[in-house]
């Protein structure tokens, strides 16, 4: 069964392999649902972290990973590391707005990872 995501929504239950989710974007008056599938999970003393694919229904095609760092001095660094091209002429015809989407979207991540380090502290 998947489980919604959005900007708005937080999961408490740990990643899993295989894990179906479904995030969301709101633009304007429409909603952009957007199918993943957790292909792999990172637990390492040092990194920790997941990768998801798109399944058919999202708009691009690709991965994305999202890992946390921990250096020797006790930092955290985040990685986001991501290759994705158009999953449908929707998303071919947006072009640059496409690329904004996601430049967003990667802006949202980000401030995720720091609000929930920031809560742990």
């Amino acid at each position: 069964m998947p489980t919604p995501a959005s900007g708005s929504h937080t999961c408490r239950r740990p990643v899993q392999e295989g894990t179906t989710v479904l995030a969301s974007l709101t633009l304007g008056l429409a909603i952009v649902v957007a199918p993943c599938r957790v292909v792999y999970v990172t637990d390492e003393a040092t990194r920790f972290g997941f990768a998801y694919g798109t399944l058919p229904g999202h708009p691009e095609r690709g991965e994305e990973a999202f890992h946390v760092v921990i250096e020797d001095d006790g930092t955290g660094t985040a990685e986001i590391i991501a290759f994705s091209r158009p999953g449908d002429l929707a998303a071919r015809l947006a072009g640059p707005i496409a690329r904004e989407i996601q430049k967003a979207v990667t802006r949202r991540y980000l401030a995720g990872i720091r609000g929930h380090v920031a809560g742990t502290k």
